[in-house]
C-alpha cells in the first residue's frame, strides 16, 4: 500500500514537473529522458533523481519542493528497517586502517606562455585572448627614416635594398587580460614555482615533462583495507568514531519515529492522530454517533507498534425527548433584564521616564610659518546630561532630576595639556501642581569640578579640585511654566553654602570665602529660567539662567551663572555647537593690576581685589547621541 502511494505522488510530481517546464512527448529528442504514460518503479527513480539533480532545472537551489523530492528518493530505495538491519549488523570500527602511499587526486594540463610563464588549465584559454605581438621596424645605419618617402616623378631609386628596413616581432603577454578573468600566473626559474602550486589541502607537483601538474594529498595517508568499502579515510580512528555516529543516530531515529493515522468518522471527516514512539502519554479522541452523542477514547502507544485504547469511565447518555406540555403554566413571566454598568479601561500610566545624552565636540587649529604669531592647538568638550523625571498627573507631582558633566581639555606643542573646561552638577526639583500653571516647588543644586585646576601659566599651585571649591543650594519657592519647554523657578526661601575643604592647599579667599573660614552661608533667594525652542528644523538653541541674591550681604549684588547652547544639525552623527558660559560672583574676587602689570595693594599690604565677569566661549564640531 506504501508502495503505490509512492508511486501515485511521484506520478503527480512528474506531470506536474512536466507542465511548468513545457515537456512534451512530441518534443523530447532521442538522446533526452524519454517521459512515458506509465513509470516502472526504477525509471521514475531515475527520472525523479535526475530532475532534482539538474540546478539550471530550480530557480532556487533552497526550493521546498526539491527537498521533499529528495527525501522520496531516499525513502524510496530501501525501507528504513532493511538499512537498519544492514547498519547494525555492520562494525566499522574492525576494518583496518593504515599508512599508504601519497594519492593523487586529480590532475590539470598547463598552458606555457613562454619558457618561464604558465597557466593551469585555464577555461577558454586562446593565444589571442593573452599573446599580443608588437612589430618593429629597424633601419640601417647611416639611414634616416625620412629617405624612404617615394620621390617625385622625375627621380629614380638607384638601390631599393638598401632602404628596406628589418621587421622585429615581439610577442607580449596581456596580463590585464588573464587577471580580468581571474587565473592565476606562474613563473618558474631556478625550480621555483611562484605562486605555490598547491591548494585546499592538496600539494601540485609538476610532471618532469612540464606538461602537467598532479595534485597529491598533504600529510599522512589513511588507507582502508580493501575488503572494506572504504578506501581513504582522513584518520586512524575515523572509522571508530563512524562507528558511533551511526549507533547514535539509529537509536535517536528509533526513539523519535512517529506515525500519523487519519481516523475516520461515520461522514467520512478525516482527523490527524500522530502516535509516537517512546511517548507514554495517553490522548482524548472524541467519538460520535448518528445522535451526535460524544464519547470519550483515551489513545496510547505503550511500546513499538503498539496502541492502546480505553474508554472514559463514568460516561452518561441522556437524549432529548418531545413531552406534552399540560403540566406547563398558563404564562410565562419574562425575568428583568439591565445593563450592567461599564466603566473605560483606562491606560496604566508610567510615571518614570529616563533619558541619556552626550555630545563630543571638537576644535582644532595648525600654524605654520605664521608672520602674525599664534600656537597650533587641538581641544576637546565632551558633555554627558543624564535625566530621569517622574510625573503623576493623578496626584498633580512632578520630580525631575538631572546629572551632568562638562569636561574640556586643550593640547598646545608648548605648554602641552591642559583643562580648559571643568564642571560637575545635580539638580533636582520637586513639583506640585496647585493653581493651573503654577505649582509649589522645592528645589536642591550641587555644582563642583572633578579635576584639579591652576591658573595658567603658574601650574604649580592648585587653586580648585574635586569639592574644592562646591557650592549647595537649597530653596523653597513656586514654579510657573508659560509655555512648553520654558520654566520660572522663584525660591523666596533659598539657602546657598560654598564650602573649600582642603584650605591648606586651596585658598578659600578667591572663592569668596574668608580667610580662616572653610565655608561661607548665605540666605536669598534663587531664580531658575530654563527655555529651549527650534527656531527652525535643525537649529536648537537651550537657554539656562541662574540668579541668587544674598538678603543679608548687599542684595543688590546678584550672582548671575548663565549658559546659552546652539546646536545646528548637520546629519545624523554631527552638529555644530556654540557654547557661551557667564558667570558673574560678587564673592569670587580678582586682583587689580596697574600699567606695569603689578597687583594693586590696599594700605594694610593686601592685595585689593573687584568682582568680575567670567565668561568662556567654545565652538567646534560635536558628534551628539541620545537614547
Amino acid at each position: 500500500m506504501k508502495r503505490l502511494s509512492s508511486l501515485v505522488l511521484v506520478s503527480l510530481l512528474v506531470l506536474r514537473i512536466s507542465a511548468q517546464t513545457g515537456i512534451d512527448s512530441d518534443s523530447i529528442s532521442t538522446d533526452s529522458l524519454s517521459i512515458q504514460v506509465q513509470f516502472s518503479t526504477p525509471d521514475a527513480w531515475i527520472y525523479v533523481d535526475h530532475v532534482v539533480k539538474t540546478n539550471s532545472f530550480w530557480r532556487s537551489q533552497q526550493d521546498s519542493v526539491r527537498d521533499a523530492l529528495q527525501r522520496l528518493l531516499d525513502h524510496s530505495v530501501e525501507p528504513f528497517d532493511s538499512i537498519r538491519s544492514k547498519l547494525v549488523k555492520e562494525d566499522f570500527s574492525l576494518v583496518e586502517v593504515a599508512t599508504g602511499d601519497p594519492v593523487v587526486m586529480g590532475s590539470n594540463d598547463l598552458k606555457w606562455l613562454n619558457d618561464s610563464t604558465f597557466l593551469v588549465d585555464p577555461q577558454g584559454w586562446s593565444s589571442d585572448l593573452y599573446l599580443d605581438e608588437e612589430v618593429k621596424l629597424i633601419y640601417p645605419e647611416g639611414i634616416r627614416q625620412d629617405l624612404f618617402v617615394l620621390p617625385s616623378d622625375s627621380a629614380t631609386i638607384s638601390d631599393t635594398r638598401t632602404q628596406i628596413p628589418d621587421t622585429l616581432v615581439n610577442i607580449l603577454i596581456d596580463t590585464a587580460a588573464i587577471e580580468s578573468l581571474g587565473i592565476d600566473m606562474h613563473t618558474f626559474r631556478e625550480n621555483q614555482i611562484t605562486p605555490s602550486l598547491d591548494k585546499e589541502g592538496l600539494t601540485g607537483v609538476m610532471t618532469a615533462d612540464r606538461s602537467r601538474v598532479n595534485y597529491y594529498l598533504t600529510g599522512t595517508t589513511w588507507k582502508a583495507s580493501e575488503e572494506s568499502p572504504f578506501m581513504i579515510v582522513e584518520g586512524e580512528h575515523q572509522l571508530d568514531s563512524l562507528q558511533q555516529a551511526v549507533g547514535h543516530l539509529l537509536e535517536f531515529t528509533s526513539e523519535r519515529d512517529s506515525t500519523m493515522l487519519l481516523v475516520n468518522d461515520l461522514y467520512g471527516n478525516k482527523t490527524p492522530l500522530w502516535l509516537s514512539q517512546g511517548d507514554n502519554k495517553a490522548y482524548r479522541f472524541w467519538v460520535k454517533n448518528y445522535n451526535n452523542d460524544s464519547l470519550t477514547i483515551w489513545i496510547g502507544n505503550p511500546a513499538s507498534n503498539e496502541i492502546s485504547l480505553l474508554l472514559e469511565e463514568d460516561v452518561s447518555i441522556n437524549r432529548l425527548t418531545k413531552e406534552n406540555i399540560h403540566y406547563l403554566p398558563e404564562f410565562v413571566e419574562m425575568p428583568e433584564r439591565s445593563l450592567a454598568p461599564m466603566k473605560e479601561l483606562e491606560a496604566e500610566p508610567i510615571y518614570w521616564d529616563f533619558a541619556f545624552s552626550s555630545a563630543f565636540t571638537l576644535n582644532q587649529t595648525y600654524l605654520s610659518n605664521w608672520t602674525k604669531g599664534g600656537e597650533s592647538s587641538i581641544s576637546s568638550v565632551l558633555d554627558l546630561l543624564g535625566e530621569s523625571t517622574y510625573n503623576n498627573k493623578e496626584a498633580k507631582t512632578q520630580w525631575i532630576s538631572n546629572m551632568r558633566l562638562n569636561f574640556g581639555s586643550i593640547r598646545t606643542k608648548e605648554n602641552g595639556f591642559r583643562k580648559n573646561q571643568d564642571l560637575f552638577e545635580i539638580n533636582s526639583k520637586y513639583n506640585r501642581n496647585a493653581w493651573g500653571k503654577i505649582g509649589m516647588s522645592a528645589s536642591f543644586y550641587m555644582k563642583t569640578q572633578m579635576a584639579n585646576g591652576y591658573n595658567y601659566p603658574n601650574d604649580s599651585v592648585v587653586i580648585s579640585k574635586f569639592l574644592n571649591p562646591a557650592s549647595i543650594t537649597v530653596g523653597l519657592g513656586f514654579e510657573y511654566k508659560p509655555i512648553k519647554n520654558t520654566t520660572i523657578n522663584v525660591a523666596p526661601l533659598s539657602f546657598k553654602n560654598t564650602f573649600v575643604l582642603d584650605t591648606a592647599l586651596i585658598d578659600q579667599t578667591i572663592h569668596g570665602i574668608e580667610k580662616g573660614k572653610r565655608a561661607l552661608q548665605e540666605m536669598g533667594t534663587q531664580i531658575v529660567m530654563n527655555n529651549k525652542f527650534n527656531p527652525t528644523k535643525n537649529l536648537k538653541i537651550e537657554n539656562r539662567l541662574r540668579l541668587f541674591s544674598n538678603y543679608l550681604n548687599n542684595p543688590q549684588n546678584v550672582d548671575v551663572d548663565w549658559e546659552l547652547i546652539l546646536d545646528q544639525k548637520i546629519n545624523w552623527f554631527f552638529t555644530i555647537r556654540l557654547n557661551l558660559h557667564l558667570i558673574y560672583d560678587d564673592d569670587a574676587r580678582f586682583p587689580v593690576f596697574d600699567s606695569e602689570g603689578t597687583p594693586i595693594q590696599n594700605p594694610d599690604g593686601s592685595s585689593y581685589t573687584i568682582a568680575q565677569a567670567q565668561f568662556k566661549e567654545f565652538i567646534g564640531l560635536s558628534m551628539q547621541f541620545k537614547f
